[in-house]
């Protein structure tokens, strides 16, 4: 080993044994770090090939642009990380195009948090092709999961692109990410000369009419409070599924409607009496 150095000690033009053992030392640490940037990025590309296809189906298009940008800035990172590790000095280089490095951040913030943010996506599997979401109190499903944004089918045929870091970073409700089953209620008020128990059969009567209940959670009727005029009921459906919601609720309404009216119990509305008492104090005419 003490050889080969002295060889090339001489061959490099009489360097000092030392300085070429320092040189072969830093060019093995930088070619491991190659290294380890390529096994890096051959596992992240299997990643992304893997949640792609699990998620979105076949898209090929999304998929070779994920994993091209991922090799542009591996391999960006891992080539400056192994050129500073064999010891020459990048501060110039930096410097020079210190100006125009902040510049390019700037204008590359959104797409690479986008980017990101889709990464992120894949990753966990909290949103999924197909999946139905709550977004601001609008039911959507999803359509479609790209690199830059996602797009989002909603209820009226709408479709709606929303970018990939403001998913990850928003607060969104998922229907399906367990299952798909969704509770439908609605409320109704009948008058305080009903029987409670004739009541709470024709509620539960109705529930059975929904179609699309789901087996695993029963409907529920509960009497959640005595109003002014109404003792008051909550209904409760459990579906399979939640796209079908509002069209749930419509048939839960309808059938409690006509149970109630069938059986002859009484819708009640907010009424007001008013009575007007004779004053004994004032004398007759």
């Amino acid at each position: 080993m003490n050889n080969l150095l002295e060889w090339l000690a001489k061959f490099f033009g009489h360097i000092p044994v030392e300085g070429v053992e320092a040189f072969l030392m830093k060019g093995l640490k930088a070619a491991l770090a190659l290294l380890l940037v390529y096994l890096a990025l051959r596992i992240l590309l299997k990643v992304i090939e893997l949640r792609y296809r699990k998620s979105d189906g076949s898209n090929d298009a999304a998929i070779q642009t994920y994993k091209k940008v991922s090799r542009y800035v591996f391999w960006t990172v891992g080539i400056l990380s192994a050129v500073h590790i064999a010891g020459i000095n990048l501060s110039a280089l930096f410097t020079t195009s210190g100006l125009f490095a902040v510049a390019a951040g700037f204008a590359m913030k959104d797409v690479a948090g986008n980017y990101i943010g889709g990464l992120i996506i894949k990753a966990n599997d909290a949103i999924k092709h197909g999946d139905v979401l709550d977004i601001d109190g609008a039911m959507v499903r999803v359509k479609h999961i790209g690199v830059r944004d996602t797009i989002f089918r909603s209820k009226d045929g709408l479709d709606i692109l929303i970018p990939n870091s403001i998913l990850v970073e928003g607060k969104i409700g998922n229907y399906t990410l367990r299952d798909s089953v969704c509770r439908v209620f609605t409320t109704v008020g009948v008058s305080y000369s009903s029987d409670l128990k004739q009541v709470r059969d024709v509620l539960e009567k109705a529930c059975a009419t929904v179609d699309g209940l789901s087996a695993k959670y029963p409907p529920k009727v509960t009497l959640n409070d005595f109003g002014d005029s109404t003792v008051n009921y909550n209904i409760y459906v459990f579906i399979e599924n939640p796209w079908n919601r509002r069209m749930a609720r419509s048939q839960l309404n309808e059938a409690v409607w006509w149970g109630l009216k069938e059986a002859g119990i009484e819708i009640a509305f907010p009424q007001l009496d008013v009575h007007f008492d004779k004053r004994s104090d004032v004398p007759p005419p």
